[in-house]
């Protein structure tokens, strides 16, 4: 029999066979470069097959054929010899299956526990708290509410006018300011759609990051601060770090699409409110806050994400928002300069209107010092393939896309 043949017959991928051969688990003769499979190969081919599926390992297998090829296991060494192969791959099986019957019990004990968990009686709003937080975005008037729906923690409806005309609305526990994103080239990801396929050396510098910050955030010290974290759609540090807020800390949560926020707030009620919560939908980048009142600002691609669609500086239309001992932590994705002319080209053809800058560390650097000094940063790695994802789907392999850590605080402070 051929090789072709014995592929098609037992149903052995090709590089299969050539493994055994190579390996010396099976010998079959050549004629003319070609190996052909005689009875005596196809037996042992057969052996090998019924000890695979008693889960022998291949040197194990190997050892078996050895013996069967010195005394094709006829002499009494050799059948004591097979028993006690036998016997201790037996007594492996039956380690194997009280293993496998724990992880069995483990598993269905934790799917019992997600069945039998529901959902947060939780649900929050606005918080009441934190309604003295709120002005008008154009004159800096105080806001009024009109036909309210609320609790004594949460207002869930509402509308909302300032007496120069403004208006905005809460809707399910919303700030909704009626600002939509106009991109094309723009949509809400609630599901991570956008990163679902990073590959994992990308996902490390995430983690690497992770602790960078962490680490900072906790020597910063103090509670009671209000934290702030816009462009969540593009990634959301804090949600996964609920643990890094205080109970008496506030969080204001922008973004531009109020579908997020929903699919965040629901996230967040499930796990528990660590601290009251405001969710933001505004897109023109003038939220209904207090100008000042902002003491933590976290931005996780925040400024990269601004880029895509703006010329200007995320942290410059934000800063009036900063309180003047105002802590910033983030993170900034770069190329080195020049090093990424595919990735470069990529983006700007993706993203048409995007500043040609996103991506430049000494760009966001000098721009970063304009307003804000930078106390600390690091390089926390490079990526040279991101995958094939919505998110950073324009960087060519082989181009070192690189992590930034950063933190800083208001110049004068």
């Amino acid at each position: 029999m051929k090789i072709g043949q014995v592929v098609r017959e037992y149903g052995i991928p090709v590089n299969s066979l050539y493994f055994y051969i190579h390996n010396g688990l099976l010998v079959p003769p050549r004629k003319n470069h070609q190996y052909l499979f005689d009875e005596r190969t196809i037996a042992d081919l057969q052996w090998i097959l019924e000890l695979k599926e008693l889960e022998f390992p291949l040197k194990t297998i190997h050892r078996l054929l050895s013996l069967r090829r010195i005394s094709n296991l006829c002499t009494e060494a050799d059948i004591q010899e097979l028993k006690a192969i036998y016997r201790a791959q037996a007594e492996t099986l039956r380690e194997k299956e009280k293993k496998l019957a724990k992880a069995r019990q483990i598993l269905q004990d934790k799917l019992a526990s997600l069945e039998a968990r529901t959902a947060s009686p939780g649900r929050t709003g606005v918080p009441l708290q934190m309604l003295p937080l709120l002005c008008c975005p154009h004159c800096g008037g105080e806001l009024l509410l009109d036909h309210v729906s609320m609790s004594q923690k949460y207002v869930w409806q509402a509308d909302l006018s300032c007496s120069c005309g403004y208006g905005a609305a809460i809707r399910d526990g919303i700030l909704e300011t009626g600002n939509v994103n106009t991109s094309p080239y723009d949509k809400p990801d609630t599901t991570r759609e956008l990163y679902r396929d990073l590959p994992s050396r990308t996902l490390s510098l995430f983690e690497r990051s992770y602790h960078w910050m962490e680490e900072r955030i906790k020597k910063s010290g103090g509670t009671g601060h209000v934290w702030l974290e816009t462009y969540v759609t593009a990634w959301f540090f804090l949600h996964n770090h609920l643990e890094l807020l205080a109970p008496d800390d506030c969080l204001i949560v922008v973004d531009k699409f109020p579908e997020t926020l929903r699919a965040y707030k629901k996230v967040i009620e499930e796990q528990g409110v660590p601290c009251p919560v405001l969710y933001i939908a505004d897109a023109s980048m003038q939220p209904p806050i207090r100008h000042h009142c902002i003491d933590r600002s976290m931005d996780f691609f925040g400024t990269n994400e601004h880029s895509f669609y703006h010329e200007d500086f995320y942290l410059d239309r934000m800063a009036p928002y900063f309180s003047r001992d105002c802590r910033l932590f983030g993170v900034y994705f770069f190329f080195r300069t020049g090093a990424a002319p595919k990735s470069m080209q990529r983006y700007l053809s993706m993203y048409p209107g995007a500043s040609a800058h996103n991506f430049h560390w000494e760009w966001f650097r000098d721009h970063l010092q304009g307003q804000f000094r930078l106390t600390d940063s690091e390089d926390c790695g490079d990526s040279l393939d991101s995958g094939d994802n919505l998110g950073l789907g324009f960087h060519a392999a082989g181009e070192e896309l690189h992590l930034g850590a950063y933190s800083a605080v208001m110049k004068g402070m």
